[in-house]
C-alpha cells in the first residue's frame, strides 16, 4: 500500500498542470516568460505540453503579430488559438526567415490565424518551407488559416555553386500535416540557377534546382480538405552559363518545376478532399547558354507538371476543383493519383469529370477576404455533384465547408448531396462571406 502511495506522489509530481497564455504585446521582444507582457515568442518559449496560447482581447483588430527574429521553435504539444471574429496574422515584418518550426516531438494545432510574409531565403543550401516547416517527427494541424505572399527561395550567391532546389513556398512538412478549412494565396518556390561553367573544374554549366509545392510540399502523412488554392507558383530558375571561353562548352539543364500548389514526395501518404485548385503555376527554367556566349550548345530546358498537384506517392484526390491552372497539364502523378469517387476537373491529367471553362462557373476570388475563396454560381456543375460527404478515404463525414457552412445544403435533388470543392453554394450568404446574418446595428 505504501509502495502504490508513493508511486502515485511521483506520478503527480511529474505531471504537468496545462498553463493558458494570453498575449498581450504584438512585437516581438521578449525573455521568454509570459508576466507583465507576454508576445508570442514569450508565449511559445514559455510553453510546455498541452499548454494553450490566446490573444488578449484588450488587442486591437486586427491583430498583427510582427516577427523580425528567427522562426518561432515549438517543440511540444501546443495550441495556438486566434479570437473568434477578431483576424490575427503573424507577418515578417524584418529580416528573413519563416515564421515557425514544428521540431520533432512538436504537435502544433493552429485555428484561426494568418500566415504573412514568410521567406526562408537561403544561400548554397536548399530552401524548405516559406512559413512553415514540419520537421520529421512533428505534427501540424491547421484550421481556418490564411497563407499569404510565403516565399521560399534557394539562391546560388557565386558563380560556382548552384543548383538548390526550393520546396514548399508556404509550407515543407517532412512530418504530419493536417489542414482544414484554410487558404492559400500567393506563395512561391524558388530555385537557384545554375553554376557557372570554368567557375569549377566544369567548363559546362551546371544544372538548376527543381522547384515544388508552390503552396505545400509533403514527404510524410498529410490530409487536406475544405481548401482553396490560388495564384501560388512552383518557378525554377535556369540552367548555369557555359564557359565563356570555352566555344565547345554546353549550357546546365534547366530547373523543373512540379506542383504549383501541392507536391507530394515518395515517402508522403496523401488524400486531398473538397478543396478548390484555381489559378496556381508551374514555370521551368530555360537551359543555360551555351559557351562563349552562346556559341556552345544551350543546355536543355527543366520540364514543367503538375500545376496544381503532383505526386511521387499515392494519393487519393477527391470531390475537388481542378480548373485554369497554368504551365503544364494541372495533374502528375498517373496511376498513383486516384479519386475514391469523382471531381470536376478541365484536363484529363486529373481523375474526375472533365468540364470545360470549369473556372467560369465560380465567383472571382478576393485574395485579401477573411477566408479567400471562389464560391460557384447557382447553375455551376458542381453543385450537388458530390455523390456524398464523406472525405476522402470515406473514414468520416465533412460536416463543414470552408466558411464553416454545414454540408450538405441540397439546392437541386437528390437530397444529401454535397457541392464539389472548398465551398457549399448558399443562396443566404451574406456581405461579409458566412451564412449567418451579421449582428443589428
Amino acid at each position: 500500500m505504501r509502495l502504490l502511495l508513493l508511486a502515485s506522489l511521483l506520478v503527480c509530481a511529474g505531471t504537468h498542470a496545462a498553463t493558458t497564455y494570453t498575449v498581450t504585446d504584438t512585437g516581438d521582444a521578449g525573455d521568454g516568460t509570459c508576466d507583465a507582457t507576454c508576445t508570442l515568442r514569450d508565449a511559445v518559449d514559455a510553453a510546455q505540453a498541452d499548454d494553450r496560447i490566446l490573444f488578449d482581447l484588450a488587442l486591437p483588430a486586427p491583430i498583427v503579430i510582427g516577427l523580425s527574429g528567427p522562426a518561432l521553435q515549438i517543440d511540444v504539444p501546443l495550441r495556438i488559438t486566434a479570437t473568434d471574429g477578431v483576424r490575427t496574422t503573424i507577418r515578417r515584418v524584418a529580416n528573413k526567415g519563416r515564421l515557425i518550426d514544428v521540431l520533432a516531438g512538436g504537435d502544433a494545432r493552429v485555428v484561426g490565424i494568418g500566415f504573412e510574409d514568410g521567406v526562408e531565403d537561403t544561400a548554397e543550401v536548399h530552401a524548405y518551407g516559406g512559413a512553415i516547416l514540419v520537421h520529421a517527427l512533428g505534427a501540424l494541424e491547421l484550421r481556418d488559416c490564411v497563407f499569404r505572399n510565403n516565399f521560399a527561395n534557394a539562391v546560388a550567391p557565386n558563380f560556382d555553386a548552384g543548383g538548390w532546389r526550393a520546396r514548399g513556398g508556404a509550407i515543407y512538412a517532412a512530418g504530419e500535416l493536417r489542414v482544414d478549412g484554410c487558404a492559400f494565396i500567393g506563395n512561391k518556390t524558388d530555385s537557384a540557377i545554375g553554376s557557372f561553367g570554368g567557375y569549377t573544374m566544369d567548363p559546362n554549366g551546371g544544372p538548376a534546382g527543381d522547384s515544388s509545392g508552390g503552396a505545400i510540399h509533403a514527404e510524410g502523412l498529410v490530409d487536406i480538405a475544405n481548401t482553396t488554392f490560388s495564384g501560388n507558383i512552383a518557378f525554377a530558375q535556369d540552367g548555369g552559363l557555359g564557359d565563356t571561353n570555352n566555344f565547345d562548352a554546353s549550357g546546365g539543364r534547366g530547373g523543373d518545376a512540379y506542383g504549383g500548389a501541392v507536391s507530394l514526395g515518395a515517402n508522403a501518404v496523401g488524400t486531398i478532399a473538397f478543396s478548390t485548385m484555381i489559378h496556381n503555376t508551374t514555370r521551368p527554367g530555360e537551359g543555360g547558354l551555351g559557351g562563349a556566349f552562346g556559341v556552345g550548345p544551350q543546355g536543355p530546358p527543366g520540364l514543367a507538371s503538375g500545376s496544381a498537384v503532383a505526386t511521387a506517392a499515392a494519393t487519393v484526390l477527391n470531390t475537388s476543383v481542378i480548373a485554369a491552372n497554368e504551365g503544364a497539364p494541372p495533374c502528375a502523378g498517373d496511376a498513383l493519383l486516384v479519386a475514391r469517387t469523382t471531381n470536376a476537373v478541365d484536363h484529363a491529367s486529373c481523375p474526375g469529370n472533365v468540364v470545360v471553362a470549369l473556372d467560369t462557373q465560380f465567383d472571382p476570388i478576393d485574395a485579401l477576404a477573411l477566408s479567400p475563396h471562389y464560391a460557384p454560381k447557382f447553375d455551376s456543375v458542381v453543385v450537388d455533384a458530390a455523390p456524398d460527404c464523406l472525405d476522402a478515404i470515406a473514414f468520416e463525414a465533412v460536416d463543414l465547408d470552408q466558411l464553416l457552412t454545414p454540408r450538405p445544403l441540397t439546392t437541386y435533388l437528390p437530397a444529401g448531396r454535397c457541392d464539389i470543392g472548398a465551398i457549399e453554394f448558399n443562396p443566404v450568404l451574406f456581405a461579409d462571406g458566412f451564412e449567418e446574418p451579421p449582428p443589428p446595428p
